[in-house]
């Protein structure tokens, strides 16, 4: 049996009776009943602490976090979202309890002081709140000092998601729900994540709270049929026309309720006592229940839409002994289409003789046994049932009902993942996979690498059929990552490893492109995502000598090959992902320079430098200014003159100063070879003085020639008196 734990919302410490009535279970003002709300609940922030668990080291809390927090941001016709701060320095923050940040936060070593030794709270949310119950400030706070959490489903660990979602309600204003199988429901269990996905009553509770549409209501007052007298806090329950569990909300002080957010449809409205699982020591401060009454289920309502309907008195009965539901067995009672379910319920006054039955009448539920303190049971769904949830009604041999709301949850089977084609993909994303497995449903998601890919959703996945699923991955970590297909239900099924993003190499550059086939050429690979360990392969034949000087360049000096050519070059990171390029062998030595002499010039040009080296040919090209890494670029020679296999003179091109690179290349064999940074440019320097400058003329000029010769010459005149003003006098 798992660990099953009471979690709390911290609202206040008074308990007082609440003035109002309640669209579903709300945390509410403890001194005047005032229901909590957010005043711009389209733009509630949130921020996720980037330390997480210590029970996790790959940061996948943030995904399972960000997975619960949209599940009440896909809540139809609620205006509320959660709109998440992932930026590095709110992440980095841990000052949960200033109101000027939304936090959820691991607290590992009790520094909050909600979690003192022993405690049995697995999360708490702190909400500050003002007397009209606006809220200023909420919080969420996992007990990593006493409890373990997990993403990946290990034994004994709370899911991370299941407890996330229940928080986040009671961040947005919920209270625990009545409802057994409701994401607020007020008990955790390391074996159940079904609260993942929000139930009926959560979402009904978010139009009521916080409505984008108009939608319909159902009002009313329970009173007591022996005295007419108001039922405080009874718990009031519809079911849609199938049976299944609808909508919920608490009667106020009169006795009235008021259940909102609802679509046009045909409901069954039930009332039930608030007494077991889920008891007035479950909610927050300020709630008044009374549950001295017997369950009675009142009829149909007919729902237009946007109406409000009002059904005026229901009557109950006084209390009975049978009960049904305790918080020591596991709710909801997960039930799989088409699958029979052998399930044990605990309760009071479960005498042989009596009967269960479930709301929605295609289930069926065979007694096997009955205790007094429990019945055991077989619950028999028919295949293609509806996910949701229904009803359990017990009635002993004298007629007596009592009702445990939503005890069953029906689900799909748990998918299968069986493979991802392909198994490997770039860490920049954009690889194309198809996963293939089983009970593959509409609306379900896809985790991989830390992203989560929704169906229908842009840049999310496609459920193409029961057993196949498409989608174009986004950039992630490299590494290997399990593949989690996770139904709308909230149940899961994943292989472990069965995706491996891969650091994929890119390769721009290789220079030079050809070299000697007795080996020891140095050849620059440029490009991106080079791994460390990169192994650099030419015609199958791995280099021994290969020098990764950073992720965007490879240095390396080439083993011996078989002339010819061009041969494919493979760069392969670790996982086997490859880049590949084109490389020669030929017979000749490949050229070497040396130096240069002189080694420095003038910008202009013109200046005959001598290079020294080996292995000049006739052939033998020279430029300056190229780059090293690539052999692109610079300036060629204005005149080159072979002199012998170890000497070239070369006459300088134009070039503008600085430190440049001399290269060397074979024009026949794409061989090359460069002085690095051999040769220094000097740039032409101004003496800032004037000077006189004389233009000849050939012949008497005209009128208009000589004009502008003399406007030229004033020009030149006065450049020459600013020029000088601007250059200090010589020492």
């Amino acid at each position: 049996m798992g660990l099953r734990i009471p979690r709390t919302a911290l609202v206040a410490a008074a308990l007082l009776g609440a003035a109002g009535v309640y669209a579903h279970v709300r945390l509410i003002h403890p001194s005047n009943g005032n229901p909590l709300y957010w005043s711009a609940p389209s733009n509630v922030g949130i921020v996720i602490n980037d330390q997480g668990s210590d029970d996790l080291t790959d940061g996948s809390h943030e995904t399972a976090l960000r997975m619960a927090i949209q599940a009440w941001n896909d809540v139809d016709g609620s205006a509320v979202q959660l709109v998440e701060n992932a930026s590095p320095a709110a992440q980095a923050r841990t000052d949960w309890a200033s109101n000027s940040i939304h936090l959820i936060y691991f607290d590992e070593s009790n520094s909050s002081g909600y979690f003192p030794g022993g405690s049995s709270t697995v999360a708490i949310t702190p909400v500050w709140f003002y007397s009209n119950g606006r809220i200023d400030d909420a919080d969420i706070l996992f007990n990593g000092s006493s409890f373990s959490f997990t993403t990946s489903g290990q034994p004994g660990r709370f899911d991370i998601q299941d407890v996330g979602a229940h928080e986040l309600g009671h961040l947005l204003g919920l209270d625990h729900t009545g409802w057994a199988g409701g994401t607020m429901y007020p008990y955790v269990d390391t074996h159940v994540i079904l609260h993942r996905s929000l139930s009926l009553d959560e979402e009904h509770g978010m139009r009521a709270a916080y409505p984008s549409a108009a939608h319909g209501r159902i009002t009313g007052t329970v009173r007591r049929s022996s005295d007419s007298s108001a039922v405080i806090g009874a718990h009031v329950v519809l079911r849609d026309v199938n049976g299944r569990t609808h909508s919920a909300g608490l009667t106020g002080n009169g006795g009235a309720f008021d259940l909102r957010g609802l679509d046009a449809g045909t409901y069954t409205l039930a009332v039930n006592p608030l007494d077991f699982p889920v008891s007035a020591g479950n909610l927050g401060a300020g709630h008044t229940v009374q549950a001295d009454f017997e369950a009675r289920v009142h009829g149909a309502v007919v729902l237009t839409a946007g109406q409000t309907q009002a059904i005026g008195d229901v009557l109950v009965d006084p209390n009975v002994a049978v009960s049904l539901g305790r918080n020591a067995d596991r709710y909801p009672i997960r039930c799989n289409s088409g699958d029979t379910t052998a399930a044990v319920i605990r309760g009071t006054g479960l005498s042989a003789g009596s009967s269960l039955a479930c709301s929605d009448p295609s289930i069926a539920i065979a007694p096997t046994a009955w205790f007094g303190s429990q019945v055991t049971c077989q619950i028999l769904v028919p295949g293609g049932a509806t996910p949701g949830h229904a009803d359990i009604t017990v009635t002993d041999p004298s007629g007596n009902v009592d009702i445990l709301v939503a005890g069953i949850e029906i689900t799909p089977v748990d998918p299968g993942v069986t493979l991802a084609s392909p198994n490997q993909g770039d860490m920049g994303g954009g690889t194309a996979v198809t996963i293939n497995g089983t009970g593959f449903n509409a609306g379900a998601r896809v985790v991989m690498g830390g992203e989560v890919y929704e169906d229908g959703v842009p840049g999310g996945c496609t459920v193409v059929n029961s057993t196949t699923i498409t989608l174009t991955t986004r950039p992630s970590a490299s590494g290997l990552t399990d593949v989690v297909v996770v139904d709308a239900s909230g149940v899961e099924g994943r292989q472990s490893g069965g995706f491996q993003f891969l650091t994929v190499p890119v390769v721009d550059t290789l220079f030079p492109a050809a070299g000697t086939s007795t080996g020891g050429t140095e050849v620059m690979i440029t490009g991106q995502n080079f791994d460390l360990n990169a192994v650099v392969r030419i015609n199958g034949v791995v280099q021994g000598a290969v020098f990764p000087t950073s992720d965007e360049t490879l240095l390396v000096i080439t083993s011996p090959g078989a002339v010819g050519g061009p041969y494919t070059v493979e760069v392969e990171n670790p996982g086997g992902s490859i880049a590949t390029s084109q490389f020669s062998y030929v017979p000749r030595a490949d050229p070497v320079v040396t130096s240069a002499s002189p080694d420095s010039g003038t910008a202009l040009g013109g200046d005959v430098v001598t290079l020294t080296g080996t292995n000049f040919s006739a052939a033998s090209a020279v430029s300056f200014g190229i780059d090293p890494l690539t052999g692109t670029g610079g300036t060629p020679a204005a005149e080159v003159h072979f002199v012998d296999a170890n000497t070239i003179e070369v006459t300088t091109p134009a070039m503008a100063g600085g430190t440049v690179s001399v290269l060397v290349s074979e024009g026949s064999t794409d061989q090359a070879d460069v002085l690095v940074g051999g040769f220094t440019v000097q740039a032409v320097q101004s003496d800032g003085g004037g000077g006189c400058h004389v233009v000849p003329v050939q012949g008497p000029p005209s009128s208009g020639d000589l004009l502008r010769w003399l406007l030229f010459m004033a020009f030149l005149a006065l450049a020459a008196r600013s020029a000088h003003r601007l250059v200090p006098q010589a020492a």
